[in-house]
Parts: C-alpha cells; structure tokens; sequence
C-alpha cells in the first residue's frame, strides 16, 4: 500500500465516521451503551466535526509533493490515534463503553500502525 492510499483510506474513514457522529449522534451512543441524552450527542457532535476536518486534511494530503508535509500530518495521525486508543481503551475497562468500542480499538491499532509505518519506512510506495 501507498502512503498516498492509507491517507486516502485514513481520510474517508475520518469523513464518514465524522458525519455519522454529527448527523445522528443519539444511535451512535446508544450503540456504544451510552444513555442519548442532549449534552452528550452535542459533544459527539463537537468531536465529529474536528473527525470531519481531520478526514479533509488527510485527504488533501494525500496529494501533497512534499515528503515533509507528509510527515507532518503522519505525525499527527499518531498523536491523535494514541490519544483516541488510551481513552478508548480506559472508557472500556472503566465500563464507560460496552463492547462494541473494541471494534474502535482495532481501527485505533491499524490505522497507528499504517502511520507507524510510513512514518518509520519514510517510504512513499509509488505515489
């Protein structure tokens, strides 16, 4: 794979999950065991609209020509899945978040792991 597809593949992810929390928030808790109440879907809604801009920037940089830029937003990406996947993970051990946030905690893992990756190889795989 191509850092030019795992952006891609990293941006649509980003998008569809950011639309999903911000157009209907009250199911997305709700699958996750938590009560829909209207301060927590508004918050959802908050966090899927920086998921919507995450997702615009990994998309845009995947056309990026500078490695360093690359980088950059690599570097981001690990930020932001380490965080997500330690509150993930402590929401789930704590009963915060029922079961179904183990299905986070893989895309959590693969995602960090392709960032990792291209982050480590520098390689830019035929762009």
């Amino acid at each position: 794979m191509s850092v030019k597809t795992f952006l891609t593949v990293n941006g649509v992810l980003a998008v569809l999950y950011g639309l999903v929390f911000v157009l209907m928030p009250a199911n997305t808790v709700a699958l996750y065991g938590v009560a829909p109440e209207p301060h927590v879907d508004l918050n959802l809604q908050f966090f899927g609209s920086a998921l919507l801009a995450f997702g615009v920037v990994l998309w845009f940089a995947k056309d990026f020509r500078d490695l360093e830029a690359v980088r950059g937003v690599l570097i981001a990406t690990v930020v932001a899945d380490v965080v997500g996947l330690l509150l993930n993970l402590w929401a789930t051990f704590e009963g915060l978040l029922n079961a179904v946030a183990w299905t986070s905690t893989i895309i959590y893992v693969l995602l960090l792991a392709g960032s990792l990756y291209f982050l480590v190889t520098g390689s830019r795989k035929a762009a």
